[in-house]
C-alpha cells in the first residue's frame, strides 16, 4: 500500500480563491455620480459661454473705442464726439436690445446712460456728458477727451445690461380685497 493513498489530506486541494474585484463595470451607484458630475459640468460650461456671449459686445465696443481716440486728432473733436455718441448708441443697442428707447435724446439720454451703471457719479449728466449733446454741433468744442474717454469706457465696462437687469417685483392682486372696495 502507498502511503499516501492512504492520507485522505493529501488529497485535498487548496481552496479556490474569487478572482479580485476589479473596478469595471462600475456599480450603479458610480455611474449616478458620473451621470450627475458631467450634467454639473456641463451646466457650468453653458452658464459661462453663455455669459461671455452676452458680453462680447463689450469687448468689441471697448477696441471701438480705442481705434476712434487713435484715428481723430485733437483737431477733430467735433468729429470725435460724433464717433463716441454713435458707439454709445451702438453698445446701449446691443446691450438691451428691443427693451432699449432708441428715440432718447438729449438730458434725458445722458440720465438713462448713468442710471444703466450702478457705479456712476453721474458723469454724463455733468459737463463731459454735456459736450455729446452739443459738442458735435460746435465748431471748435471744448472737451476733455481724456477724461471723456475714461468715462466712456467705464460706461462700457460697468453698465447692467438687459440679463443684468434686476426684475421688478410682481405684484399679486387679491380680487377678495378689491371686492370690498
Amino acid at each position: 500500500m502507498n502511503p499516501q493513498n492512504t492520507d485522505p489530506l493529501a488529497q485535498l486541494q487548496d481552496i479556490h480563491l474569487p478572482p479580485a474585484i476589479g473596478i469595471w463595470p462600475l456599480a450603479w451607484g458610480w455611474w449616478l455620480a458620473l451621470i450627475t458630475f458631467s450634467l454639473i459640468l456641463a451646466t457650468i460650461i453653458f452658464l459661462i459661454r453663455r455669459q461671455k456671449q452676452r458680453n462680447a459686445y463689450r469687448q468689441v465696443a471697448l477696441q471701438e473705442l480705442n481705434k476712434i481716440q487713435q484715428q481723430f486728432s485733437l483737431e477733430q473733436r467735433a468729429e470725435y464726439l460724433q464717433a463716441i455718441s454713435m458707439l454709445l448708441r451702438r453698445t446701449a443697442l446691443s446691450g438691451f436690445g428691443s427693451q432699449f428707447n432708441t428715440s432718447l435724446k438729449g438730458i434725458e439720454w445722458l440720465q438713462w446712460l448713468d442710471q444703466q451703471n450702478p457705479t456712476s457719479n453721474y458723469y454724463f449728466d455733468s459737463e463731459v456728458g454735456h459736450a455729446l449733446l452739443l459738442g458735435p454741433y460746435q465748431k471748435h468744442p471744448d472737451i476733455d477727451r481724456d477724461q471723456l474717454h475714461k468715462v466712456v469706457a467705464t460706461w462700457i465696462q460697468q453698465h447692467r445690461n438687459q440679463w443684468q437687469q434686476k426684475k421688478p417685483k410682481s405684484v399679486t392682486r387679491n380680487p377678495e380685497a378689491e371686492q370690498d372696495v
